[in-house]
């Protein structure tokens, strides 16, 4: 605790002092500094051929970069085994290609050879690769390009790769285009309107989003007459026996109100699956966000208009203080000083309209961190440099605008080797500009602090896990258990991030504690008894009661019920809402009712900025308020800053240390949804949108879109228990037996292990948690041929062995040594009421 107080004590000391120098800097006359622009995009890109057409454009890195982290895209691979793909050289001289195939994960190399067959038509430059026979069907590679040019000596592409000849991927994209076609005619077909599932309650009203639910008229732009501009790109996120998933990226123009043409950015997801010979879609998304302007047409009358935006960029990052307004709108930052009726482009990849394919590439954010009154702005820039200094890399840039000498000046740069999708999810749990002019973030499993001039950085936590650590953005805190165990808490650290301020909260004796959370700034923490902790089927963790801290150390609230136990929390709208679970009459742990503990009110009410329009034609928009008058005095006008170039530029390589547990990532709608720590959040997340869940090596955990009707899971010799206390021992006998393991499971209970502890452990696959897991979602893992341990009643273990045409469970019962059936919706309700307490394997 003093460790972490005195770091950052000095962090602080230090920050004065850079601060320091860097208004020295700042106030240096003109003719001192030195200038530059940012430069011109110069990796040329790559695109994969199927059945003759492009598919896939494959973006460049200059770093190597985790390979199970690049899942992008898949490209199909045809009998020849022979992969035609063309590279759009952008002026650059192509000298070599070579290239890799290798597993998931990263680890196997299948085959490295190079690609000496390169004819050159302009700028264009196309290839051939002629792969080995060594790739197995029904399985998926990660292909590595790695092309040299006259500026680069390596830069690297990554897509899977698997055989198609089993799949129906060709029919499916023709299936997707003839769709998309149709709705811009705005005259889909009878055939093609039954594929939506359009009802009387989604919201129709904003044209930024469309899915599977949306109606008709809304599919088809409704008032909207959009026009195509430049090439549509085409992306196949996902392809296997029965789904096949494709992504358009493209531009569209249309007529305002007033005639006036405005540009949008149009991402239109496909998943469509293929049965008894016909092709369903199961899954739809467009968004759509405008391509923002600053004119005097989208600035006036105290408001900016943004147009219309997706739902992911209506809440658009933005801060203001005093005059200035600082915000993101169409992969741009901009800053607006409302005295002067001055608009300034803070940062931007683009170049112009001339390449749209790269300067339009996505896969960056901005997070506006500090905004001074006097207009200085220091913000960060993360995800996939499209340009500049840092062009082909992935990682943060942190700036600092000086509004009085409109210099940009980037302070210090930290490398990732994750793609933007990971580290925007990282980010999306910490990333806060302290009042003490620190910057808090998460980087893997850490946060560090670094003074907003990258002259010290400090780790303050490290080797995180879910339930570890819990963070409040809002507020600027943060709090984590000292220990490794998530169950054998008994430090907690907790950390203001605006004043530092630090202090510990400790277990009494027997008892263990957990973080759970905050409440307008107030720390809320879980209290176990050691004795209370279960291990059985999985590790049971009934919290007795919770408290609530505040900021001066004083226990604020003391929530404890007799016979009733803390599952879990959710913090919401001033509200904690308590899960609450209880042991029945057999000892079995079941849901009780919830409760809910509500804060006290304080805060008034805070300044509508964003708000929203309507109009017949385009429908809802988004605007922000500026709160001026509809007068201006002054002229409008844009302006963009000068890039300092005599600094030193700090390279900061935080360490991302590797995590001893498996993380799961749930992709949907051809984007990554989130990071979590067990594959039952991670399914629940993407349900819903008929996506997919890999683990950290990138191999399937689950997918939704791709069951049987009927399957039957081989489970080898049967066991059989003598007694109900047995049971368990009996089926993770069978299950161990399946992973590789010979032991016995009574071995491993008796010493206090846990089923699913002890069946990963086993040297095969791996084990899955499925605690809480509908009948729907856990049966994947059936028709994957993976019985399910389901434990009820206490002692009352079962494997689910199949099920059949007829909605029947097979379940095999270890005491009578037979299997029986149990109807799915019987077997919902009856499993329901333990949880779904529910684990299985995966080879």
């Amino acid at each position: 605790m003093k460790k972490i107080f005195r770091r950052v004590i000095i962090l602080t000391l230090i920050f004065v002092a850079a601060v320091a120098a860097v208004f020295f800097v700042t106030r240096k006359k003109e003719e001192e500094a030195v200038y530059t622009v940012m430069g011109e995009a110069t990796l040329p890109l790559v695109s994969m051929e199927f059945e003759g057409s492009p598919v896939n454009t494959l973006h460049g890195y200059v770093q190597e970069m985790d390979i199970p982290s690049m899942r992008d895209t898949i490209t199909p691979v045809p009998e020849s085994r022979r992969l035609p793909f063309s590279i759009q050289a952008y002026g650059s001289e192509i000298r070599s290609v070579d290239y890799e195939v290798r597993s998931l994960d990263g680890d196997n190399l299948i085959e490295s050879r190079s690609c000496g067959n390169l004819l050159t038509e302009g700028e264009t430059v196309r290839g051939e690769l002629s792969l080995q026979d060594l790739l197995a069907r029904g399985t998926e590679y990660v292909l590595v390009l790695k092309v040299r040019t006259d500026g680069e000596e390596q830069i690297r592409y990554y897509t899977r790769l698997r055989y198609y000849d089993d799949t129906h991927i060709g029919e499916q994209i023709a299936f997707a285009k003839n769709f998309r076609e149709q709705a811009f005619t705005k005259n889909i077909t009878e055939e093609l309107t039954v594929q939506l599932e359009s009802n009387n309650e989604t919201d129709n009203s904003n044209l930024g989003y469309a899915n599977i639910k949306s109606s008709y008229n809304h599919v088809a732009w409704g008032a909207l007459k959009p026009e195509v501009s430049g090439e549509i790109s085409m992306d196949i996120k996902e392809m296997n026996e029965m789904v096949g998933s494709v992504q358009f990226l493209y531009t569209v123009t249309a007529p305002n109100e007033t005639g006036h043409p405005e540009s949008y950015q149009v991402r239109e997801f496909f998943c469509v699956r293929f049965v008894d010979g016909r092709l369903w879609l199961i899954a739809y998304e467009r968004t759509m966000d405008q391509i923002f302007e600053a004119s005097e047409e989208t600035v006036k009358e105290g408001v900016i208009d943004l147009g219309i935006l997706s739902p992911a960029n209506a809440e658009t990052e933005f801060k203001q203080a005093g005059d200035y307004m600082v915000f993101a709108a169409g992969g741009e930052l901009w800053s607006y000083h409302k005295t002067e009726n001055k608009m300034t482009r803070l940062f931007s990849f683009r170049e112009g309209t001339a390449d749209e394919a790269r300067s339009l590439y996505d896969q960056h954010e901005f997070r506006v961190v500090d905004v001074k009154e006097n207009g200085d702005v220091f913000f960060a820039v993360c995800g996939y440099m499209n340009r500049g200094g840092h062009e082909g890399e992935c990682g943060l840039s942190f700036y600092h605008y000086a509004s009085e000498d409109r210099a940009l000046t980037e302070v210090f740069y930290i490398p990732s080797d994750r793609p933007y999708q990971v580290i925007r999810e990282e980010l999306a749990t910490l990333l806060y500009g302290g009042e003490n002019q620190l910057l808090y973030l998460m980087f893997g499993n850490g946060i560090y602090a670094i003074d907003f001039s990258g002259e010290e950085c400090v780790e303050l936590a490290s080797g995180l896990r879910e339930h570890s650590f819990a963070v409040d953005t809002e507020f600027g805190a943060a709090a984590w258990q000292e220990e490794a165990d998530i169950y054998g808490g008994k430090t907690i650290q907790v950390h203001y991030m605006d004043d530092g301020k630090n202090f510990e909260v400790h277990a009494g004796e027997g008892e263990v504690i957990r973080p759970l959370g905050f409440i307008d700034g107030d720390f809320i923490y879980g209290k176990t008894r050691e004795s209370d902790i279960e291990r059985r089927l999985t590790v049971t963790y009934p919290m007795y009661a919770l408290e609530i801290v505040g900021k001066d150390e004083q226990i604020q609230t003391t929530y404890e019920r007799t016979g009733l136990y803390i599952r879990d929390i959710q913090v919401e709208d001033g509200k904690v809402q308590i899960e609450l679970q209880r042991r029945d009459g057999d000892g079995a742990w079941v849901s009780a009712e919830s409760d809910a503990l509500i804060q006290n009110q304080t805060a008034g009410e805070t300044e509508q900025v964003l708000e929203r329009d309507f109009s017949e034609l385009k429908k809802t928009t988004c605007r922000l308020r500026t709160g001026t008058s509809g007068k201006k005095e002054k002229a409008f006008r844009v302006e963009s800053p000068r890039l300092s170039a005599g600094n030193e530029l700090r390279i900061l390589g935080l360490t991302r240390s590797p995590s001893e547990k498996q993380q799961y990532y749930a992709y949907a709608s051809g984007r990554l949804e989130g990071i979590f720590g067990s594959p039952a959040e991670a399914v629940r997340a993407v349900y819903d949108q008929m996506g997919v869940v890999v683990g950290s090596d990138q191999n399937y955990v689950w997918t939704r879109a791709n069951r049987k009707t009927e399957a039957m899971a081989e489970t080898g010799e049967k066991e059989t228990a003598v007694s109900a206390e047995g049971r368990l021992s009996a089926c993770l006998s069978m299950m161990l037996k399946k992973a590789g393991d010979p032991a016995d499971g009574a071995e491993g209970l008796s010493a206090g292990k846990s089923a699913y502890e002890i069946l990963d452990e086993a040297p095969l696959g791996r084990a899955v948690d499925l605690e809480g897991c509908i009948l729907n979602q856990m049966l994947y893992y059936v028709n994957r041929g993976c019985p399910v341990l389901a434990l009820t009643k206490g002692t009352q273990a079962e494997l689910i062995v199949g099920y059949d045409i007829y909605k029947n469970l097979i379940i095999y019962d270890p005491l009578s040594g037979e299997n029986r059936l149990m109807s799915e919706e019987d077997a919902e309700a009856y499993f329901g009421a333990y949880g779904y307490p529910f684990i299985s394997w995966v080879p």
